[in-house]
């Protein structure tokens, strides 16, 4: 099986199709920033920094938003033709930068998916497994980021902090700092990273960059300082995974920085073609806001969690926990129209004030 397809498979099996109010949208919304922030560092200098300088906070709360967008599908022999549909899934939770593990309650059609996040894998299960504390040690999968074919950057349904920090090792030219007073204020692109301008992020003033990372130069990077060696491998090869499922390694991005340098808000675009003649190709949106520096997280991983198949898909996402092949129609489902479900058909993705699409065309 292709990874292109088991990135569907991964990507459904987690949403199904799921449901997120209009006042989600809300919570990405932007306006004109109070002050200007300048990080007296070139565009390129100032996003690679950025990992580093928002690690110093130790930790935060973590908002996510992934837009899955199918295009129209033609029919084709027996298979009828679907319209077009959007899929949505949207997380809240914390992350501990100096452990690198954090915890996401995602929104879904099916009531909700808890999970896990750490370098080598993330731990999932249905909201409802848990009702009370008697079960709470129950009920989790574990997918290992090494066998998830796109290193769990969209198919689990919220793309990791730490696997952002690492995308950003991506960018292209230096990460020194740099540049002087006003460099920012350029809007000429150097290495691929453009300064965009002054911008808020939940009412704090950010500088906003916009540029393109290349997902297997990331995967060659060195890691970062600190980091384990099995979770810099693990790190690593699901990054080498993704940069050959999907159907380019280069992903276009949008980043907000604070007056501190520390990453705000981060948005990639990933696309990958579904299986068949038409060469559907999906496009999936990655919206991750870090706020609330310095909350307490008290996170730990599954003592006992059973490993699910390479694709990503767990049985609590309603996909089955022998892999990708036991879940042939989930296909269906991110593309748009699988039978059973419902789904948006239009071609207008929802409002979506983080979304870079309209501007990396």
């Amino acid at each position: 099986m292709s990874n292109r397809r088991r990135i569907a498979i991964g990507v459904s099996s987690v949403c199904g199709l799921a449901v997120v109010a209009v006042s989600t949208m809300n919570l990405f919304s932007s306006g004109t920033a109070a002050h200007a922030v300048d990080l007296h560092a070139t565009p390129v200098a100032a996003v690679g920094a950025a990992p580093a300088a928002t690690g110093k906070s130790g930790t935060a709360q973590v908002d996510t938003l992934i837009t899955v967008l199918t295009p129209a599908i033609p029919a084709q022999g027996k298979a009828p033709a679907r319209p077009a549909g959007t899929e949505t899934m949207h997380g809240t939770g914390v992350f501990d930068f100096g452990r690198q593990i954090g915890r996401i309650d995602l929104v879904t059609a099916k009531g909700g998916m808890e999970e896990v996040l750490t370098p080598a894998s993330v731990y999932l299960r249905l909201a409802a497994a848990a009702p009370n504390a008697a079960t709470s040690a129950k009920g989790w999968e574990r997918m290992d980021i090494v066998r998830s074919s796109d290193g769990n950057l969209v198919s689990g349904g919220a793309t990791d902090p730490a696997m952002t920090f690492a995308m950003l090792a991506g960018v292209g030219g230096g990460a020194g700092a740099g540049g002087g007073a006003g460099a920012e204020s350029g809007a000429g692109v150097e290495s691929g990273v453009r300064f965009v301008g002054q911008d808020q992020v939940r009412g704090v003033p950010v500088a906003h960059y916009q540029g393109t990372l290349d997902l297997q130069r990331a995967a060659d990077a060195p890691p970062a300082a600190g980091v384990r060696p099995a979770d810099a491998a693990a790190v690593k090869q699901g990054l080498s995974n993704a940069a050959k499922a999907f159907s380019t390694t280069k992903v276009p991005f949008d980043a907000y920085l604070d007056e501190q340098g520390r990453l705000r808000r981060f948005v990639s675009v990933f696309t990958f073609a579904l299986p068949g003649p038409a060469k559907t190709v999906v496009q999936v949106t990655s919206a991750t806001e870090l706020f609330g520096f310095g909350t307490p997280v008290t996170v730990s991983a599954p003592a006992s969690a059973p490993a699910v198949g390479a694709a990503g898909t767990a049985t609590g996402a309603g996909a089955g926990a022998s892999g990708a092949g036991t879940a042939p129609g989930a296909v269906g489902t991110a593309a748009g129209g699988a039978s059973g479900t419902s789904h948006s058909a239009t071609t207008t993705p929802p409002a979506h004030p983080s979304s870079p699409t309209g501007t990396h065309k």
